[in-house]
């Protein structure tokens, strides 16, 4: 499921890529979630990093698609933007807050879809390379390079990267069902390590950043074996 939001002024317009992207979807049978905005204020307001991608005019009366990227970008890294405009020279400044790409009106769906495929590409990218966790009303996308491990304790799961640490009213199961086959193993019930961030083991205790962590009898060899996996596999 791709969760896309469109940010367009003109009713007509957004219309029109609303009913691109469903007909895209129903050929690529791919399933695509819409959210619509009529301004840049609009999904500014309350922004959470849900989305994978933003189609967003860069005209609008009260907030334009530039200031409007530049808000979202202070709280979502990796969301693809994708500019609207009747004038290329205006999308070229697009880059300036990391946009993917700008769609040129008038649209025409041949030109929309070969531009989508591209997108859909790099959101499938970004899907793997992170995750989105929710606390109550905040949501987070975690990065799974940068993420060390993730600990449960009771019903908290602490996710810790390397400058802070982020906790969920979550279980360590649900942990594992987002970070699975993306290089994760747990060392015990309560630890569940990002390999990558392995430095060593010592005894029974694996060195994840800065932390040592213990590893339980029943997981070790499981846990080592997990490790030398990785490493040969990189």
């Amino acid at each position: 499921m791709i969760k896309v939001a469109v940010v367009e002024d003109e009713k007509l317009c957004r219309e029109q890529i609303i009913g691109f992207l469903k007909r895209y979807g129903e050929e690529k049978k791919i399933g695509i979630e819409i959210t619509e905005y009529q301004d840049g204020e609009d999904i500014t307001e309350n922004y959470k990093p849900r989305y994978n991608v933003i189609f967003m005019d860069i005209e609008m009366p009260l907030l334009d698609g530039m200031k409007a990227a530049r808000l979202i970008r202070k709280k979502d890294e990796h969301v693809a933007i994708v500019f609207i405009t009747n004038i290329a020279r205006y999308a070229v400044k697009g880059y300036e807050v990391g946009a993917l790409d700008y769609v040129l009106k008038p649209l025409r769906y041949e030109a929309f879809a070969t531009k989508l495929n591209r997108i859909v590409k790099t959101c499938n990218k970004i899907s793997e390379e992170s995750i989105l966790i929710s606390n109550g009303n905040e949501t987070y996308r975690i990065s799974v390079q940068e993420l060390l491990y993730v600990e449960v304790l009771k019903h908290t799961v602490i996710y810790h990267l390397p400058e802070q640490e982020i906790s969920v009213y979550s279980s360590l199961r649900e942990a594992e069902k987002l970070l699975v086959d993306k290089g994760f193993e747990k060392c015990n019930s309560c630890y569940l390590v990002n390999l990558r961030h392995v430095k060593g083991i010592k005894d029974n205790y694996a060195l994840v950043g800065n932390e040592m962590l213990q590893i339980s009898r029943a997981r070790k060899k499981l846990f080592i074996q997990a490790l030398t996996g990785y490493i040969g596999g990189r």
